[in-house]
């Protein structure tokens, strides 16, 4: 049965436990409250807590970060709901939850995180720490000095990028390397519609624009 929750069916957790099992079992290197906080199973969590369990088992931060990665809103809600810190940084990197929910491309999942942390007083223009590692992207990638908002323009959904507008994220700021948010869109290949929501200063988007992928094929013109 332990198996059966490592590997998704965290609803058995309510069997294991009914059947005397112990709440601090482990399987494949993580406890019943680590798998359905990966899962993001609340319901199975708040079941664990009541028999025992203690939400101090996800680690610093009652494990916030990671439900914002992994793109878990009704967790995230339910850790800030406990106590969480939604601007509790990393040591090591100083991402707080907010750079966590931005690392997958357009995902609508993620976005409902980022509501849900800005709901509850989340920081919009907290910077990571320059040159650090981070497995925000589970790829060989070091952080910028980066505000939530740089994420969003290269990766997160639009609706994203106007709910940190909206909470008071500078448009403006710039990263360690002096890159603004509408530079990292602009990196990013981000359509005309990301680019005008990041625009400030002196750039502008014509109002005309089209990509170039439809200016080179050209339009019919009748003969004269």
């Amino acid at each position: 049965m332990l198996e059966r929750i490592a590997a998704g069916r965290t609803d058995l957790v309510f069997d294991w436990i009914e059947r005397g099992h112990p709440v601090d079992a482990t399987v494949a290197g993580g406890g019943l409250l680590t798998w359905c906080a990966y899962y993001g199973d609340v319901s199975a969590i708040r079941f664990l807590l009541g028999n025992g369990a203690a939400l101090v088992e996800l680690g610093e931060g009652l494990g916030l970060n990671g439900a914002a990665f992994h793109g878990h809103w009704r967790l995230c809600e339910f850790l800030l709901e406990q106590g969480a810190d939604p601007n509790r940084p990393l040591e090591d990197s100083g991402e707080v939850p907010l750079h966590a929910a931005l690392n997958r491309f357009e995902s609508l999942e993620h976005e409902q995180v980022v509501r849900v942390l800005l709901a509850r007083g989340a920081d919009p223009n907290r910077v990571t720490i320059d040159g650090a590692e981070t497995g925000c992207f589970m790829r060989d990638c070091r952080t910028y000095g980066e505000a939530p908002l740089h994420r969003a323009a290269a990766f997160g959904t639009r609706g994203s990028i106007e709910l940190l507008l909206a909470a008071g994220a500078r448009v403006d700021q710039p990263d360690a390397r002096g890159d603004s948010p509408l530079s990292w869109a602009s990196w990013a290949n981000r359509p005309s519609d990301i680019l005008r929501l990041l625009c400030f200063g002196p750039h502008r988007i014509h109002p005309d624009h089209q990509p170039m992928r439809a200016n080179l094929i050209g339009w019919p013109v009748a003969p004269a």
